[in-house]
C-alpha cells in the first residue's frame, strides 16, 4: 500500500474515532466509576468487536448484511435496546459506587469479564460500523497488492487507534475522578446514562 493512501486511511480512522461515540462514553464513565484498569479491559472488548466487524467486511460478509433489511434492523434494535438498558442502569444507580469490578491488584474477576463483554456488545451491535468498513477498506485498497495484508493492515491499524482513542478519553476522564463525590456524582451517573440513551435511541432511528 502505497504511503501517501495509507496516510489519508490515518485521518480517516482519526476522524471516526476521536468522535465520541457509545465506545468512548463506555470508557469514560469506567474510568470514573472504577479505574483505568476497568476502562482499559472494556476497550479491549470494545476494539475485539471492531476488528471482527472489520474481518467481516473483509470477507465480503458486511456487504451481506447491509444489503438485508431484516439482518440489519434485528442488529441495529438489539444494540439500541442494549444501550437504552445501559443508560437507564446507569440512571438508577446513580451516585453508588460500583463494587462488582475487582481492584487493580486482582488479576481475574468475573467482573472484569463482565466489563469485557459489555464493550464487546456495544461495539459488536452497532451495523453502523460494518457499514463504515464496507466503504471505507475498499477506498485504500491496492488491487494489484495482496488483499488480505491489506486488510490485515488497515483493520488493526483501526484496532490500535480506536484502543488509543477509548484510553485517552480515560485518562482525561479519570483526572476529574476526585472532583466527582457526592452530589456531582450522581448528576455525572446521570448525565453519563442520558447519553447511552441518546445513543440508543438514535441507533434505532438510524437507517442504511
Amino acid at each position: 500500500m502505497p504511503l501517501d493512501q495509507y496516510g489519508l486511511y490515518l485521518i480517516a480512522v482519526l476522524i471516526a474515532v476521536l468522535t465520541p461515540g457509545p465506545a468512548v462514553m463506555l470508557g469514560i464513565t469506567n474510568s470514573i466509576r472504577h479505574n483505568l484498569t476497568t476502562s482499559m479491559v472494556g476497550a479491549l472488548g470494545c476494539v475485539t468487536a471492531t476488528g471482527l466487524m472489520g474481518a467481516l467486511s473483509a470477507m465480503g460478509l458486511g456487504a451481506m448484511i447491509m444489503t438485508s433489511a431484516i439482518l440489519f434492523d434485528v442488529i441495529r434494535f438489539a444494540g439500541a435496546a442494549y444501550l437504552i438498558w445501559l443508560g437507564i442502569k446507569m440512571w438508577k444507580a446513580s451516585g453508588k459506587v460500583a463494587m462488582d469490578i475487582a481492584p487493580d491488584h486482582i488479576p481475574v474477576h468475573s467482573g472484569y469479564l463482565r466489563c469485557y463483554m459489555r464493550g464487546f456488545l456495544i461495539s459488536a451491535s452497532n451495523p453502523k460500523a460494518i457499514a463504515f468498513f464496507t466503504a471505507l477498506f475498499p477506498m485504500f485498497l491496492d488491487p494489484n497488492a495482496p488483499l488480505m495484508m491489506q486488510f490485515a493492515v488497515l483493520d488493526t491499524t483501526f484496532i490500535i487507534l480506536s484502543f488509543s482513542s477509548i484510553m485517552g478519553y480515560s485518562m482525561l476522564a479519570a483526572r476529574s475522578k476526585d472532583f466527582l463525590l457526592g452530589s456531582a456524582r450522581k448528576w455525572f451517573d446521570r448525565v453519563a446514562g442520558s447519553i447511552f440513551v441518546s445513543f440508543g435511541l438514535a441507533l434505532a432511528a438510524s437507517h442504511r
